[in-house]
């Protein structure tokens, strides 16, 4: 677990005896400025790291809050923290070192043949000690879950079932999944007036208490960043009201790509497309290679208001044909509408498909990839034929719609359903879903492909390394 708060709280859960052992994993705040550092022998230390599990140091942190804040290309008003301020180079690859370390002596040590829900670190090491990983992850259609294979939220079992499946009943994306409602209707409510003076009111209130009461997460973001954040989300969704005004009805009969935002930082952009994270540079590139007459629909995250860059907006706007959507348009319906969508890692581009609307995808570990429908931009030369061939009409939609709801089909025959639960509330949920996941972490566990699957991935990304 991470830190002395949580280390307590497993401690007193631990009435029965369910965890053979307890342990703090942190290693975050362990980091010691004073701590002299041999560089030589540190690099080595680090190269090990990188040829054992694939990946180099750099990459290892671009979804890290802290220390991979230069990564924050779209969001670099994410607040500052003393760790991301104050650390250096040799201390960040010291603080790897550190972790990696310490999972690859627990794997070792206590004869670990299983990790679920480990951060990424954890999943590093774990595949290059060939140790099955799972992670809870959501099958973005209602509430429906899967277990993840590795760090990227990868599972082979959507792709092998699609391909087993001869045929399925209608099936469609009528409304968001249901994780994105809650969502919604929380941050909807969250940008008045009142409610950023409340806001600033119990920030000043928890973090007086966390440093009274010494907790860890009194001393990680500056205090004056954590106010300063309430007012950009105030300040920017005042901005955004200026410029987001156009609605879909507005572009009933006029051609259109459909683009939506990721919020920076968050592990769905950094954590699961490491190679492609540049937001703005995507709509760049697609505003570039639009043929004349057609434009490109930009709609913001209600959770990314607040950490773009000051002139982020202004500049996208620049864009003659860039506009912006107004943020509280459903991104369902958008993608629906869409002649085609441009996504980087986005849910968007399965509810495109599931309305036979092709995809350009600019990540490359979205569940939807192999079907024929979607291009995956690996050379950026090719985003402009890309955008001809499906801008031009010259594709089959209802085989793309046949295609994609046979991987709905295939999602929900792998998946297992929490039914009520969600984060907000964690006490609200029942017997049978815990059950049924547990279930389903067993089959994936007497799968054939149990270790050959995030083996496989992991040789790839060495011999693309090399």
């Amino acid at each position: 677990c991470n830190g002395p708060q949580e280390l307590e709280f497993y401690k007193k859960e631990n009435k029965e005896g369910s965890f053979a052992s307890v342990n703090d994993a942190d290693q975050f705040f362990k980091v010691d400025p004073s701590r002299k550092i041999d560089e030589s022998e540190l690099f080595e230390r680090a190269r090990r790291f990188e040829e054992r599990t694939g990946y180099t140091i750099n990459r290892m942190v671009v979804s890290h809050r802290h220390f991979g804040r230069g990564y924050l290309l779209a969001g670099n008003n994410h607040m500052r923290s003393r760790q991301s301020e104050s650390t250096t180079y040799k201390q960040m690859v010291d603080f790897v070192c550190q972790e990696l370390e310490f999972w690859e002596n627990e794997f070792l040590n206590k004869n670990i043949t299983l990790c679920i829900n480990g951060g990424r670190s954890t999943a590093y090491m774990a595949h290059a000690c060939d140790i099955a990983y799972r992670a809870l992850a959501g099958s973005r259609m209602q509430n429906l879950h899967y277990w993840a294979w590795n760090e990227m939220y990868e599972t082979p079992e959507f792709e092998r079932c699609w391909h087993q499946l001869d045929s399925v009943p209608d099936a469609d994306l009528a409304d968001a999944y249901y994780g994105h409602q809650v969502n919604r209707n929380i941050f909807k409510k969250s940008f008045g007036f009142m409610r950023l003076l409340k806001a600033l009111i119990k920030t000043t209130i928890q973090v007086i208490y966390w440093r009274f009461r010494g907790y860890e997460k009194g001393k990680n973001y500056y205090f004056q960043d954590l106010l300063m954040y309430h007012y950009r989300r105030w300040r920017d969704h005042q901005r955004l009201e200026k410029i987001a005004t156009a609605t879909l009805a507005d572009f009933e009969n006029k051609p259109f790509v459909y683009f939506p935002l990721h919020i920076e930082p968050e592990m769905a952009l950094h954590g699961i497309s490491p190679e492609y994270f540049y937001q703005h540079a995507a709509i760049a590139a697609i505003s570039r290679d639009l043929p004349v007459g057609t434009f490109l629909l930009v709609k913001e995250h209600f959770g990314a208001i607040g950490r773009r860059p000051d002139s982020f907006y202004r500049q996208v706007d620049d864009l003659k044909n860039v506009i912006w959507l107004n943020t509280w348009e459903y991104g369902i319906q958008c993608a629906q509408k869409a002649n085609v969508v441009a996504t980087i890692c986005g849910t968007a581009g399965l509810e495109a498909l599931v309305a036979g609307k092709p995809v350009i995808a600019f990540g490359h570990h979205n569940l939807y990839n192999f079907l024929s429908s979607v291009r995956v931009v690996v050379d950026e030369r090719d985003l402009q034929k890309y955008l001809r061939e499906f801008l031009s009409d010259q594709f089959d939609s209802s085989a793309i719609r046949g295609d994609a709801r046979k991987l709905l089909r295939a999602i929900e025959v792998s998946s297992f359903d929490l039914r009520q639960y969600d984060y907000i509330d964690l006490k609200n949920f029942d017997e049978q879903s815990v059950r049924d996941a547990c279930d389903a972490l067993e089959g994936t566990l007497n799968d054939p492909m149990r270790t050959t699957f995030a083996s496989v991935n992991r040789n790839e990304t060495i011999s693309k390394l090399a």
